[in-house]
């Protein structure tokens, strides 16, 4: 069977190397990064030339997993984060309907503002932050412009990654994160298993808005406290604190799919 072909955005980041080295066997992959490490091709998409050239690829899917991810970054640079986390994914919209190829493009539940769980794929989304109001805005705009679009909002992802940026879960068992709010409600998703199902919801064409995540929401302390303890580690050091202005309290999801069980 001939594999298909696909051009991943981000794939130097977090879920995109995640996807990049679960996938290979299964997808023929073209990875696509700022900075063209060996094995990948260059494209820094701040830069419009570089968007175009990067389309003359031969490919039968994109899966766009670039993204400027940090709210803080995205308050800081607002120019970039509106470039990559909004026009990019309807540039890739436009082309893949001009060659009626399947676009994935991965949302968030930041676009959610915390206030009225759970939330579905047919609950209003009301943004607090910046990165929130720009994945939204692509939402939308993605949903409006081309049919064969599958949007996949997801949670915080978990679990070991070959990235050079780490996950929360990875930080938290390195120390690099020791401050953990207790009001501050997510549905910790576990980054290979968000991978996996890829192929087959491409497979099945599905397309529109789903939410894909954890199936359970807890508090980041609650997850740290697992987690630590689930790998032998101590939460002596963890300190316990109320999330600032700005961090949703309770997104709970109830979304299309969702993890059979935890696995930490």
């Amino acid at each position: 069977m001939k594999k298909f072909r696909v051009l991943l955005t981000g794939s130097s980041g977090r879920l995109g190397s995640v996807i990049r080295e679960d996938l290979a066997d299964i997808w023929d992959i073209l990875p696509v990064s700022r900075t063209g490490v060996p094995g990948r091709i260059k494209c820094n998409f701040l830069f419009r030339k570089e968007r175009e050239n990067l389309l003359k690829e031969d490919f039968d899917i994109v899966v766009n997993a670039a993204a400027v991810s940090s709210p803080s970054s995205c308050a800081e640079n607002p120019v970039n984060c509106w470039i990559l986390n909004t026009m990019l994914p309807l540039m890739l919209s436009e082309y893949c309907r001009s060659k009626g190829l399947p676009l994935v493009h991965f949302s968030t539940d930041l676009v959610y503002s915390g206030g009225n769980p759970p939330y579905s794929e047919s609950s209003t989304a009301v943004p607090v932050s910046f990165y929130g109001w720009t994945k939204l805005i692509a939402d939308v705009l993605l949903q409006r412009a081309y049919f064969r679009t599958l949007i996949i909002r997801t949670s915080v992802l978990y679990g070991d990654t070959p990235s050079e940026k780490t996950t929360f879960s990875q930080d938290l068992l390195s120390g690099k994160i020791n401050t953990v709010y207790v009001d501050s409600w997510r549905n910790h998703t576990p980054i290979h298993w968000l991978a996996g199902i890829l192929p087959g919801l491409v497979s099945t064409g599905e397309s529109g808005l789903v939410i894909a995540s954890g199936r359970y929401a807890q508090s980041r302390s609650a997850f740290a406290e697992a987690l630590l303890e689930r790998h032998g580690k101590s939460t002596d050091h963890l300190v316990h604190a109320y999330a600032p202005y700005g961090i949703p309290s309770k997104l709970y999801l109830n979304g299309r799919y969702h993890t059979s069980s935890v696995n930490l």
